[in-house]
């Protein structure tokens, strides 16, 4: 299945572009694409702390993607 995923703050300047488009397994989860970005780009497996949305809501790691999900990385972020 296809899945554009949008990247931002660190998980941009890893993957090298703000749109990532990919295809996955049919029923892939969240975690099967935490797995297919730190293959993919080794990196991605460094970050200790990640947020992902599908469709503009929060999902934990066993939630199932669907084709054409748009999927949002959002790291963590610190500030003052």
């Amino acid at each position: 299945m296809n899945i554009r995923i949008l990247c931002f703050g660190i998980t941009r300047d890893i993957i090298g572009q703000f749109e990532y488009a990919t295809t996955l397994e049919n029923s892939a989860t969240v975690a099967d694409l935490k797995e297919h970005l730190s293959v993919n780009f080794p990196t991605f497996a460094t970050l200790k702390s990640l947020r992902v949305a599908i469709n503009s809501d929060y999902a934990e790691d066993s939630a199932i993607l669907k084709e054409n999900d748009e999927i949002v990385l959002i790291p963590p972020v610190s500030g003052g």
